[in-house]
């Protein structure tokens, strides 16, 4: 945890303001960039995710995400606490341990008894985005609700998408990038991807991305216009943010080969969603 200076600091930081700094090392390195493209994509599709940004360690030369922290800090400044999905799902949880099952019905469930404002268009967007890249770990820590006020006069919010690094194929290396992959292998590679969550306590999950998207807006066909939104975006858009990446010099790379495998990634996604959904 960091704080932004007052004084002297980009544009883009907040003075004053709480920042996690997020290492990841060895087989997780790429945790890096796929944190920092995620919210590159998020202002591209709309959909609310922490800032992220490329940062190092000026004592060590560490490489790591900077990632914004959506509620004021530090303590003194702070109306606002974020509380994990996981304090509110301990009667869904089996033996009373944190995980399994965790599921939509369940979590919009508790989303609806805490009075959080549209959670059916929030979980619209955040089973999209997630499906668009690839990411696997949305358990009941890693989505939540912004709690103010007193214990007497609460109220709840649901926080931005947080911890998106398990995504864009973080652990595939760079070895089996070197050669582009062709639309078979693609096709092969993003049917093994799926959501943490399932669609109800008696159907947990894991469950595919794209089939669990379409049962969703199946299910919800009067937000199709949110998905027609959010998939709305071009191949270029999102070759400009993985060509930035792979211009900044630091110990992880961004390599051209990795932008090549993202791009193509959620390029498929889109597709796949847009022809699922008949978009």
């Amino acid at each position: 945890m960091v704080i932004c200076p007052g004084e002297g600091t980009p544009d883009f930081l907040r003075p004053n303001q709480g920042y996690l700094f997020k290492v990841a090392s060895g087989w997780q390195a790429q945790q890096l960039w796929c944190e920092v493209i995620a919210y590159e994509l998020s202002l591209v599709v709309g959909v609310s995710v922490p800032p992220a940004f490329v940062a190092l360690d000026s004592s060590s030369g560490e490489p790591g995400a900077l990632i914004e922290l959506f509620y004021p800090y530090p303590a003194a400044m702070r109306t606002v606490r974020l509380a994990h999905a996981a304090d509110y799902m301990h009667k869904n949880f089996a033996d009373g341990k944190k995980g399994r099952p965790h599921a939509l019905r369940e979590n919009l469930a508790i989303c609806r008894a805490l009075n959080a404002p549209n959670p059916l268009e929030w979980w619209a967007k955040a089973i999209l985005f997630d499906t668009l890249i690839g990411n696997t770990d949305r358990h009941s820590e890693n989505w939540g609700f912004l709690v103010e006020g007193t214990q007497d006069a609460r109220q709840f919010t649901l926080a931005p998408l947080y911890d998106n690094g398990t995504s864009l194929g973080y652990g595939t290396t760079d070895a089996k990038l070197a050669n582009p992959w062709d639309a078979r292998r693609m096709a092969a590679y993003l049917a093994r991807g799926h959501h943490d969550i399932g669609w109800s306590k008696n159907e947990d999950g894991p469950t595919q991305h794209l089939p669990f998207c379409v049962r969703f807006f199946t299910a919800h066909p009067e937000l199709k216009g949110t998905a027609a939104t959010m998939l709305s975006f071009t191949d270029q858009q999102v070759e400009e943010i993985v060509q930035w990446a792979t211009e900044f010099f630091v110990p992880i790379m961004f390599t051209s080969d990795r932008a090549r495998f993202i791009l193509k990634q959620i390029g498929a996604r889109r597709d796949a969603l847009k022809e699922a959904l008949e978009l």
